[in-house]
């Protein structure tokens, strides 16, 4: 009995979550500074944002618990796919506290359709607290010097042809501004 009622509430705060989620996008004025917090990969060594370098970083701080998280899996996956010779590059950082073992979360990403997404532990939550996260789905935009320039919150259509031209416009426009400081210095 407790399992069903369990599965209720799941099932009620998914459809609350996907009815609420519209995404919104907030980009910096200036980049910000992002703190030195870690997350784990499957070999349990720590990483942090700055060990990622791409023109444009998405980490994605999701939970399997999350109705939205887990409907734009597949399309992040593609999305993901089809920008990575383009110098963007797609991350995944869920709750360490949420997963038995590594291969119950990658299983659990292959069924929902994202068996290509690099995934990350959030270690009690240290990640997600120390970059100020409210809710899931969260994407923190990361430019080529370790600097937030924005952030995604809520879920977003990654299959929508505009939002994948909108990220590889930003994309440009961020690597740009980097370009522009350099020759200013």
């Amino acid at each position: 009995m407790n399992k069903i009622w369990r599965l209720i509430f799941f099932l009620l705060m998914a459809f609350i979550g996907i009815s609420e989620a519209e995404a919104k996008i907030n980009i910096f004025p200036q980049p910000r500074y992002i703190p030195p917090l870690s997350f784990y990969g499957d070999s349990g060594k720590a990483y942090r944002l700055y060990d990622f370098k791409a023109d444009l970083l998405m980490a994605v701080m999701w939970s399997r618990r999350c109705g939205p998280c887990i409907s734009e899996m597949k399309n992040l996956n593609e999305f993901a796919k089809k920008t990575a010779k383009k110098g963007i590059k797609v991350i995944l950082i869920s709750p360490e506290k949420e997963w038995k073992s590594i291969d119950e979360r990658h299983t659990f990403l292959k069924r929902i359709g994202a068996p290509d997404l690099v995934s990350y532990l959030d270690k009690k939550a240290n990640f997600a607290d120390g970059m100020g996260m409210r809710v899931t789905p969260t994407v923190f935009l990361v430019n080529h010097n370790s600097e937030e320039v924005g952030q995604i919150t809520g879920s977003v259509k990654w299959d929508d042809t505009d939002v994948l031209d909108y990220m590889l416009k930003f994309k440009e426009e961020v690597s740009e501004k980097l370009n522009q400081n350099k020759s200013a210095e």
